[in-house]
């Protein structure tokens, strides 16, 4: 068993074909481990192959068709989830802290990133929590959810 000193914070952002895991996929996900004062230790990317029996929701199929640079980039050297997450966690493993997710917008990129790690995992090293970065902003700024915006957020001095 692991002993964990300090936090360390995954940033992670997914791409998918649909709103939801299951009936669609996740295409690709890229995440960055960064120490508490922001020092980034390391990075872990990959293109995931589409699972069989799912298919492209409509709406976000018609945005990737406006955007086909973005979905050549995210089908290239695709390999099966069932070896990707795998070695994700063993990457988690690696490093030198307990491991905190966070996302903008955490609730979709989690919901992805955990349904994957249950299904060819059994578990996920986040447990079932996620740091939201809008939610943290909105705390530091003292200002409404909606009010906190990227654009404002950075106006305002929060950098990601």
């Amino acid at each position: 068993m692991v002993t964990y000193s300090q936090e360390i914070y995954i940033s992670t952002d997914i791409e998918a074909d649909g709103p939801i895991p299951g009936p669609h996929s996740r295409l690709s996900f890229a995440s960055a481990a960064y120490l508490a004062d922001r020092q980034l230790i390391s990075t872990f990317s990959a293109n995931l192959e589409i699972l069989p029996g799912t298919v492209g929701h409509p709406e976000t199929m018609s945005w990737w068709e406006k955007h086909p640079e973005a979905w050549a980039k995210c089908r290239e050297n695709t390999r099966p989830a069932e070896i990707v997450m795998p070695e994700y966690v063993k990457w988690i493993d690696t490093l030198p802290g307990k491991p905190v997710f966070v996302a903008y917008p955490a609730s979709y990129d989690f919901l992805f990133v955990y349904w994957y790690l249950i299904k060819y995992v059994g578990e996920s090293p986040f447990s079932h929590s996620a740091l939201d970065i809008k939610t943290f902003a909105r705390a530091m700024l003292r200002k409404g959810y909606r009010e906190c915006t990227k654009k404002t957020c950075q106006k305002d001095g929060l950098r990601s």
